[in-house]
Order: C-alpha cells, then structure tokens, then sequence
C-alpha cells in the first residue's frame, strides 16, 4: 500500500513540475509583430524646416503629417503620388515609394 501511495505522488509531483514548465514556454512566446502602417496618397504640403509632408489619403481623403529624411523631401513636390510605409508605432517614413503621373494620350 506505502508502495502505490508513494508512486501516485510522485507521479503527481511530475505533473505539477511539467505543468510549470509548459507555462514557462508560452511566457517566452514573443509577441506578434505589428504591421508598418502604409500610407498611399497625394502630396498636399511640404514643410521643408520640418521636414513633413502632409499626405491626402487615396481611399479615406484624410490628411496625415508624416516625417520624412532631409534627403528624400529635397526629392518630393507637392502634387506626387505616393506609398509611403511608416517605421512602427511612428508617423515617420521608412520608405517612400513616388508614382509617375499617367500621361494622357494625345488626340
């Protein structure tokens, strides 16, 4: 009888430490990353002392401010459609992507 008793809880000692362990891995799991926020749109304004442009969204018509590096707004005009995706949690861009205007074709 000590034998069986002595066997059940040890097999119980050996679930509670797995069950601790198992919860241990699912801890360490990293959280999902978010997805970069893409902006496709129109330039509106640029404010070169800033270094902002002010963008009119394609599908919701809403303007967003976002920061641009010194080097590509010496590149922008007003007027420019573009995508521009944002680093994470920002309104900064991270890459800026400027669509060629559709030339109309000649009568």
């Amino acid at each position: 009888m000590k034998k069986i008793l002595m066997v059940l809880v040890a097999g119980l000692v050996m679930i509670s430490f797995s069950a601790v362990g198992f919860a241990a891995e699912e801890a360490k799991a990293p959280a999902p990353k978010a997805k970069a926020e893409v902006v496709k749109g129109e330039i509106v304004s640029i404010d070169a002392a800033k270094n902002e442009v002010v963008i009119k969204e394609k599908t919701t018509n809403a303007e967003k401010k976002v920061v641009v590096d010194p080097k590509e707004i010496a590149t922008l005009k007003q007027g420019d459609k573009v995508k521009v995706i944002l680093k994470e949690g920002t309104n900064t861009a991270e890459k800026i992507k400027v669509y060629a205007a559709k030339k109309k074709a000649a009568k």
